[in-house]
This record gives structure tokens, C-alpha cells and sequence, in this order.
């Protein structure tokens, strides 16, 4: 009676440990979420996030993620605009800047405890995490980023006698700049300065001239004072299709020059300082996703989406090489991939240097201050 007892009891407890095992061991469908959310994304990132849903939602069959193009920022703000019909998306796409120029800090946004961001913020750059950081709370999760690098054309520059170590600082570059200008008779200006290129020089100007012990407006007039030392030295060119031999950019450089059909070397290093010894490692705002529309049934998926998202290092890696975004968490970059050779590109990979500015580029320690320059150099 006794071994019979002994028997069941061992038998109990094995059937138990059978039990616990199938639950831990099978695909574990109470583990899935499920709802549906809707997100506003911009046309670098959106075939990346649309791939991102479709793979996540194989995995959580009980979900729907809809991607939306996002054409402009203002469709943010009329989603969640309190007289209008519209359902306003759970998750927008948008960087810093916007985000208060658009004042949505007078809408409520996702904030918990900033759970996400406490959690992944060590595969962040400090400087990243301080960009989303808005008083007490966080505007979002850290996407993409924009390392700004100095592009150079090598085999033009060299044909005027030059090296690029030759441009460490910004006297060299005007010094070297005016030369070149002259030789070929005012028809190269070294530095491109249209489009994004001249917004990212402006942003460059700026947090290089970024000072505890100065306020704003000093430091606008002394990034307009430079703008106009480099135009009445022809080291800019202004004019869209003009000639030049290197651009202050980020990743979208890395697309437009692999693009390029005609011959070409360039190579990208970090951008000139104010003096010499002085940071060369700047990076301006890269988008971050901010969640806008969540309630008790949506929060875990949104939570588990987005961390999807940002760790989906196999995806994002393709995405990266292809020069469509730039990814901000940092684990992306050890993938052996970055370091392949790129189109129309000598030296180290572009994604080498890129990831290396933004594991270094410092944060900035006052960020209002910083956004508030940048408005009024813009005049908005």
C-alpha cells in the first residue's frame, strides 16, 4: 500500500512537470497580443516599419498595424485636434524640433513611467536619450539618427594639391577654400550649402557655438557672422546644380552619392572644429516615435511593437545599407555588414564613421536652448 502511495505521488508530481514544461516550451499563445493601432510614418522609414508589421503581425495573429505615409507634420495635429472626426493615430513620427513646433506638448502623449526608454536606454547614445528627454518626461522612443559627418570629394581635391587632413578646422577650410575657388576661376565653392546641406551646416554652426556662459542670442548673432565669413569667401555654394567638392550631411549623403553615375572617391571623416583639439563629433535630431493614442486595450501591443521595432536588427541593418534611415540603437552597428565597401566611397564604410560619431557625439545640455536658436535661425 505504502509503494502504491510512493507510486502515485511520483507520478502526480511528474505529471505536474509535464504540465509546467508544455507551457514553457511550446509556442506560448497567451504570450501574443492582439488589438489594433495605427501609425503615421515618413517615407525614409515607412517600407521598414511595413515590413516590421507584416513580420510581427505572423507572429501575433490576433493583431492589426496599419502604416500610414506621414506627408507632413500637420496631419499629427488635425488626427488629434479635439473638433475633429478623425481617428487619431496611436504612433506619429517626428523629431524634436517639430514636436514643439508643432506645441504638441499641449496634447496628451504616452508618458508611463517612461518604461520603453528606461529599458533600452543603455543601447541608446546619451545624446540620443537626452533628445527625447522634455522636462520630467520623454517625448517618445529614439528611431532614427542623423550624425552629421564631412563628406569629401578626394579625387577633385587632390587635383588642387590637397588632402583632406589638410581641413581640420574651419580656417582651413576657408583658407583651402578661397585657393581652389580662385583656381578654377569662381566656379567651385567647396562647400555645398542647398537643401538639407545647408540646414545641417546652420545646425552644425550652432552647436559648435554652443556655451553654458553664452546666451541665445549671442550665440545666433556669432552663427550668422560665420554663414557670412564663409559666403564673402565663396566657400559656399548656394546655388542648386552648382559645383562643389564636399557637404556637411548624415546618412542621406551616403544614397546621393552611391547614386552618383559619373566617376567619383569620396570619404567621409568628421567635420571641421572651431579651433583646433576642440569636439568633432556632432549629431542633429533624428526622428523618434511618439505615442499618442493608447488605452488599456492597445498599451501592450503598442509597447511590444515598438520594441519590436527598434531591436529588429536584421531588418534594420538592410534599411541601413541602403542609406534609407539610420538606426539609433546602437547594437545595429555590430553587425560585420556595416563595414562592407559602398559605392563611389574610399577609406572606411560611411556607416563605420557614422556609427562611430554617434556612439561619441556629447549631449547637449541645454536643449531648449538649443531649439530656440534653431527656430530663430530659421525664422519660425
Amino acid at each position: 500500500m505504502k509503494n502504491k502511495i510512493k507510486y502515485a505521488i511520483i507520478f502526480f508530481i511528474l505529471f505536474v512537470i509535464g504540465i509546467i514544461s508544455i507551457n514553457l516550451f511550446q509556442p506560448n499563445k497567451e504570450q501574443q497580443v492582439k488589438g489594433s493601432i495605427e501609425l503615421l510614418i515618413n517615407e525614409n522609414s515607412y517600407d521598414y516599419l511595413v515590413e516590421c508589421a507584416n513580420n510581427f503581425m505572423k507572429l501575433n495573429d490576433k493583431t492589426i498595424i496599419n502604416i500610414k505615409k506621414l506627408e507632413n507634420y500637420n496631419q499629427i495635429t488635425e488626427g488629434i485636434s479635439v473638433n475633429n472626426k478623425l481617428k487619431p493615430p496611436n504612433i506619429a513620427q517626428i523629431d524634436r524640433f517639430n514636436f514643439e513646433k508643432l506645441n504638441l506638448d499641449d496634447y496628451e502623449y504616452y508618458n508611463k513611467d517612461d518604461k520603453l526608454l528606461n529599458n533600452y536606454a543603455k543601447n541608446f547614445s546619451e545624446y540620443r536619450v537626452a533628445q527625447v528627454k522634455y522636462g520630467d518626461n520623454s517625448i517618445g522612443i529614439p528611431l532614427t539618427s542623423r550624425p552629421l559627418a564631412f563628406y569629401v570629394r578626394e579625387d577633385m581635391l587632390k587635383t588642387y594639391g590637397y588632402e583632406r587632413d589638410s581641413m581640420n578646422t574651419w580656417d582651413d577650410v576657408i583658407r583651402i577654400g578661397k585657393d581652389i575657388y580662385t583656381k578654377s576661376n569662381g566656379t567651385i565653392s567647396i562647400i555645398n550649402a542647398t537643401g538639407q546641406d545647408y540646414e545641417d551646416l546652420l545646425d552644425l554652426l550652432t552647436m559648435e557655438s554652443l556655451s553654458d556662459n553664452k546666451n541665445a542670442k549671442e550665440i545666433e548673432v556669432e552663427v550668422q557672422a560665420m554663414i557670412k565669413k564663409l559666403e564673402d569667401n565663396n566657400i559656399l555654394n548656394l546655388q542648386n546644380g552648382g559645383e562643389f567638392l564636399s557637404r556637411i550631411s548624415s546618412f542621406n549623403a551616403i544614397k546621393e552619392i552611391m547614386s552618383l553615375e559619373e566617376a567619383c572617391k569620396w570619404s567621409t571623416g568628421n567635420v571641421p572644429s572651431i579651433k583646433p583639439g576642440a569636439n568633432k563629433f556632432f549629431a542633429t535630431e533624428g526622428d523618434n516615435l511618439l505615442v499618442l493614442n493608447q488605452n488599456a486595450d492597445n498599451e501592450k501591443l503598442i509597447e511590444k511593437f515598438i520594441t519590436y521595432v527598434i531591436t529588429n536588427n536584421k531588418e534594420t541593418v538592410k534599411y541601413v545599407k541602403e542609406g534609407k534611415f539610420f538606426s539609433s540603437y546602437l547594437y545595429t552597428y555590430s553587425s560585420k555588414e556595416i563595414e562592407d565597401g559602398v559605392k563611389n566611397f574610399v577609406g572606411k564604410s560611411p556607416l563605420v564613421v557614422l556609427s562611430n560619431i554617434e556612439e561619441k557625439t556629447p549631449k547637449i545640455n541645454d536643449y531648449d536652448k538649443y531649439i530656440k536658436i534653431k527656430q530663430e535661425l530659421r525664422g519660425q
